[in-house]
């Protein structure tokens, strides 16, 4: 069921068999295509090429932490510094182009951002945190305007803090949270996964959730407070993939307007953490813990990891799925191994990918074109920025170094 090769016979048999199955499901309810454990292409071992490295000790640009990268049509990079407040653009041979942007409260500047992309019309959308808007400027650092995310009818009287975004045709897709104080002392925050148009008004939700704040008795729930963050892309043809549940190896396929199409599933076993994944848990609930008004009263993570904790999509329509069991159970000499499903729904292969990265905690891009961004030490730089304090028995974190290779599709 993952990358160390226990096959057998039967369960291939059986795998073939099962592949591109729908099942029939009640009208109200989408069609489901079930997927064994084992892909029926097998496991293919690959090893990126190295293209170029930024960042590290002796390089030109140093990173503080890198919140977003993205690239355009002529596979400029794109790289955004979330400590710094700097987006970098490189050339496509890691030649350092121009940097735009900053921190502060004047055009083309912001505080605090969570992501970064390029809309369809070429701008460079930055997405600060809280208050949450999406500052723009053009591929020159020229400023270029403010979008929110609003909601058609909206009354007002709520904050909003925006967390993560996407490119999404011409218009984007927007994740975040509107908080409504509901009492003293007591917050209802509306968790939104919205596909948005250019002006950043809400034209439908793929998912949402309420969760409620007591702040006189604040308690961090890893689990309740789950939310797709990172576990959602988009296709050329306007199909998007989100990984609703934390807990559930089920992708939600959605049509262009927001409806569903048909929900992807796979046989899968969750991950027990282990002790030093655990505490990390703990260090990130109590650095979101630090941007409330009182300290957190309880701490509770979930004794398993996230079934599926990254997609992506490339160019061929295929969907490339990071999983936890992949990155903790990877073949010797390999750092991860990513499900991939054909543009139908079905498990096709496993890619291993080979290098001597940390699955857990480097981070992984996966471009359209096929090349691959790990940003080396990307947990540790996310937790110095929030101001967490690593335990004794943590690993002496690295330089953060950003590698750029490309893979054979």
């Amino acid at each position: 069921m993952h990358c160390g090769s226990r096959r057998l016979a039967t369960a291939t048999v059986l795998a073939l068999g099962l592949m591109g199955l729908a099942l029939q499901s009640p009208a109200s309810e989408p069609p489901v295509i079930e997927n064994p454990a084992l892909a029926p292409g097998g496991v293919q071992r690959v090893q990126p090429t190295e293209l170029f490295r930024l960042g590290g000790e002796d390089a030109e640009i140093f990173f503080g932490n890198v919140g977003s990268i993205d690239s355009d049509d002529d596979g400029n990079l794109y790289i955004l510094d979330s400590q710094l407040c700097e987006t970098h653009i490189y050339a496509p041979d890691g030649e350092l182009l121009r940097t735009i942007g900053g921190e502060g409260d004047g055009p083309g500047e912001v505080r605090s951002p969570n992501g970064m992309f390029r809309a369809g019309d070429g701008k460079v959308c930055i997405l600060q945190g809280f208050p949450g808007k999406i500052v723009e400027l053009a591929s020159d650092g020229t400023p270029a305007g403010v979008t929110a995310h609003t909601v058609p009818g909206d009354q007002g009287g709520q904050f909003m803090a925006l967390v993560t975004g996407q490119r999404y045709g011409d218009g984007m897709i927007l994740a975040g949270i509107r908080m409504t104080f509901s009492g003293p002392g007591q917050s209802d925050n509306n968790y939104f996964l919205d596909i948005c148009n250019r002006q950043g008004v809400r034209q439908s939700t793929l998912f949402g959730k309420t969760v409620q704040v007591n702040f006189s008795s604040l308690v961090m729930d890893e689990g309740a407070t789950d939310f797709p963050w990172n576990r959602f892309a988009s296709a050329p043809d306007g199909t998007i993939y989100a990984a609703l549940a934390r807990n559930d190896y089920a992708i939600t396929v959605f049509e262009p307007d927001g409806s569903v199409r048909h929900v992807i599933r796979r046989e899968y076993q969750s991950v027990t953490r282990n002790d030093q994944e655990t505490g990390v848990a703990r260090r990130i609930q109590e650095a979101i813990a630090s941007n409330y008004p009182t300290p957190a009263q309880k701490i509770l993570v979930e004794d398993t990891a996230p079934d599926i904790s990254g997609m992506f999509v490339t160019t061929d329509g295929r969907l490339w799925v990071k999983t936890s069991r992949g990155d903790r159970e990877s073949p010797e000499g390999c750092f991860t191994v990513l499900d991939v499903y054909d543009p139908d729904g079905n498990f096709d292969r496993q890619v291993a990918l080979v290098g001597p990265h940390d699955a857990y905690r480097d981070g992984l891009t996966l471009l359209p074109d096929g090349r691959l961004l790990v940003v080396t030490s990307s947990l540790d730089s996310w937790l110095n920025q929030m101001g967490s304090v690593p335990d004794e028995s943590e690993p002496e974190s690295e330089p953060l170094e950003i590698i750029c290779y490309r893979i054979e599709l």
